[in-house]
């Protein structure tokens, strides 16, 4: 991602130039779940917008090619912070106990996992994946999750044809006829497909959520040791990344907008629309209507290690307290939702 990495790194280079406060800010590297869009225009905007260094944070941000490898730069020790999957890190923590990072905020209350096809294949339900050509990430976690997808729909693995394929070319393929179907994330392969002349009617949608799996999605990891040696940082980052989602959430035209100048590739009103979409089908809920942004309850967060265990065959149950901690959220009233 090195158009992020350039165009995220000058901004915040050029920021650090009057610090909110006296002593040196605290340095935090955060990898995206995917690219620079609408769907990260809540930690691109923070940066942006000096939320972060208002924070007294130094923050810089990279792009990723999905959760997986996200998750995989969190728990080297290269970064302190990322956006992942939940499934995805409740995986990866059960083979890899001792390294793995934590949630310590959800941001997605559904899960966008899903199965994306165009008008004429007529995979309308889980059966009709039998015989077609899927094509996949090597780390998005649709992707990772989709075995297990199959598990619990029973549909064989050996029935189907999967084609890795990069991120960029992914739904390319799929306008092209070249695979029958992708997995990616509903929001991002949606609106992909959308800015490339598909008609919204045409795009036939398979959620994970609607077919056993309903769980939560993104959320905002940190690793064991920066939890453990600054705890402080982690919590005004949480703070000043609650405040901007919140404003993205209130004018996501604006913040379109505000992304198109950052990074010019990107289609404006496609943006606005995305985050229209992901506020409105993933961020504002019933729960999170209720308890505020970055709900995740003991109850909940069992019922979705459990589906991932099953799902994957899995030797063992995390507890929860090795994928969750949930001592540095952002008071109830910051997380309440604004209307």
């Amino acid at each position: 991602m090195t158009l992020a990495r350039r165009t995220l790194f000058g901004a915040t280079a050029g920021m650090l130039a009057a610090p909110a406060l006296a002593q040196a800010p605290e340095r935090i590297r955060f990898v995206l779940n995917f690219r620079p869009d609408g769907g990260t225009a809540g930690y691109l905007l923070a940066l942006s917008r000096g939320y972060y260094r208002e924070a007294g944070l130094e923050v810089t941000i990279d792009g990723s090619s999905g959760s997986g490898d996200a998750i995989t730069r969190v728990a080297s020790g290269n970064y302190q912070m990322g956006s992942g999957d939940i499934a995805t890190l409740i995986e990866f923590q059960a083979r890899n106990p001792t390294a793995s990072p934590k949630v310590v905020m959800s941001l997605h209350d559904s899960s966008p996992q899903a199965i994306m096809s165009l008008g004429g294949t007529r995979i309308l339900k889980p059966e009709d994946l039998a015989g077609r050509t899927i094509g996949q990430g090597p780390a998005d976690g649709a992707s990772r999750m989709f075995p297990a997808f199959c598990r619990i729909n029973n549909i064989p693995m050996d029935r189907m044809r999967l084609q890795q394929v990069t991120p960029a070319l992914r739904d390319q393929m799929l306008m092209t006829r070249q695979v029958d179907a992708v997995t990616g994330f509903d929001y991002t392969v949606f609106f992909n497909l959308k800015a490339n002349g598909a008609k919204p009617e045409d795009i036939h949608t398979l959620r994970y959520a609607d077919y056993g799996m309903d769980f939560p999605g993104n959320a905002m990891l940190a690793s064991r040791s920066f939890i453990a040696e600054k705890p402080e940082a982690l919590r005004r980052f949480l703070s000043a990344s609650t405040r901007c989602w919140h404003d993205v959430m209130a004018d996501p035209a604006k913040a379109a907008a505000e992304l198109k100048r950052q990074f010019p590739l990107l289609e404006e009103a496609i943006e606005a629309e995305r985050i229209i979409y992901l506020r409105d089908r993933l961020m504002i809920t019933p729960r999170t209507q209720a308890d505020g942004l970055g709900t995740l309850s003991e109850a909940r967060l069992t019922e979705t290690i459990a589906l991932v265990k099953d799902g994957f065959g899995l030797p063992n149950t995390p507890p929860n307290t090795e994928i969750y901690d949930g001592r540095f959220l952002p008071s109830a009233d910051e997380r309440r939702l604004r209307g």
